[in-house]
């Protein structure tokens, strides 16, 4: 007995119901729109559904596509996209675009997520109208070996102006073969003339416990590993897959120390002397502050609720947060509150020293009320 033609795409693509069951339908029914917009916040797996889609449309096999051992799945990895019918452009430096020739260009070697990443680290960059060109030109032609022909543009909401314009025609009248797959944050961030002419996919973010039972189990990772990864993710399964654990903890030990050592020995100096090295370190200073803000939020949850040891964050250090939530429990909200401030306060490039010195004192203990001592009472 044969099995299905298409594999179930929510099978494989986690904690985006409404974008996989629209995908599932007009595949299953061969009748998928010829100009889609996959959007939703970064890290959702826009770009890992819309390879997804290139291997069932371009799949070898006659049921159960994607296969993912045909020539043409092996083609088209999150790592690695060489496949002749998939064309991958995103946002790229002015200065480093050569114009390589259509026929010539190809796909071959690109990593479609290092190379995301690299667009979205460098938020100047644009997609160019001479990319784009070339995008149009690729899917007027013929496909080398499949059905269909089909480009993804990354980034789409930084397309230059010019470029979204040359895409209308295109939109407008698609050739046979063609599929386009635009991936951008925000449905509205994208030209009204391009919205019109596309249908709308939309993606979330995941719930924690998609993702823990995603890493559990098609990743088999431990139950408190999947916790924590869970928890940092932001409802990103990219992210939650991408921590260095090992990196994370070392920094968070840090982290843990300084807000023991504030707590207990409340010394202004000390204050003082931490947020110097916490500058000095540069780039780090926004992730430790991030992980203050995980073992605050925890510290809070523990105060109000030390039952609820599930909604933790820092699943595997619960006994040190113990520890740190009488000192710190009743001024964790209000300093939860402060620590956003500061952050915004560096992201918009204020004095981080004087930042992270102001905070830091808010987190030493109230100092004993100075004035008359009580007269001590007279016994017999």
């Amino acid at each position: 007995m044969s099995g299905p033609r298409v594999l179930r795409i929510d099978e494989i693509i986690v904690g985006q119901p409404r974008a996989t069951s629209a995908l599932q339908r007009a595949l299953e029914a061969d009748q998928l729109f010829p100009s889609l917009v996959f959007h939703g916040p970064p890290g959702a797996g826009k770009l890992s559904t819309a390879l997804l889609l290139c291997r069932a449309l371009l799949c070898d096999a006659s049921q159960g596509r994607p296969c993912g051992v045909c020539r043409s799945c092996r083609r088209i990895g999150d790592r690695s996209l060489v496949h002749p019918d998939v064309r991958f452009i995103l946002p790229e430096k002015k200065s480093d675009f050569d114009r390589p020739a259509p026929e010539d260009e190809g796909t071959a070697g690109i990593d479609p997520q290092e190379a995301q990443a690299d667009a979205v680290d460098n938020p100047v960059w644009s997609v160019l109208i001479d990319r784009v060109r070339q995008g149009i030109g690729f899917l007027q032609r013929r496909p080398s070996e499949s059905r269909h022909s089909i480009l993804i543009v990354d980034q789409a909401h930084r397309m230059e102006a010019a470029a979204a314009n040359a895409l209308l025609k295109t939109l407008e009248e698609p050739p046979p073969h063609a599929v386009l797959v635009l991936l951008t944050p925000s449905w509205h961030a994208l030209l009204p003339t391009i919205r019109s002419r596309c249908r709308a996919v939309p993606f979330q973010l995941v719930s924690r416990s998609h993702i823990v039972s995603y890493l559990v189990e098609r990743r088999e990772m431990g139950a408190e590993e999947s916790v924590l990864r869970a928890g940092l993710s932001g409802g990103r399964i990219g992210a939650a897959l991408d921590l260095d654990l090992d990196e994370f903890r070392r920094r968070r030990d840090g982290v843990l120390s300084l807000l023991d050592d504030l707590a207990r020995r409340g010394d202004p100096g000390l204050a003082v002397a931490r947020a110097e090295v916490m500058v000095q370190r540069g780039d780090s200073i926004e992730s430790e502050i991030e992980i203050l803000m995980t073992l605050l939020r925890d510290v809070l949850i523990l105060g109000v609720s030390p039952t609820h040891e599930a909604r933790l964050v820092n699943v595997d250090v619960v006994e040190q947060l113990r520890d740190l939530a009488a000192p710190l429990e009743a001024k964790a909200g209000a300093t939860l509150d402060a620590l956003e401030t500061t952050l915004e306060g560096i992201r918009h490039k204020g004095n981080r020293q004087l930042l992270i010195e102001n905070f830091l004192m808010a987190l030493l203990p109230a100092a004993a009320p100075s004035g008359p001592r009580a007269p001590t009472p007279v016994l017999g």
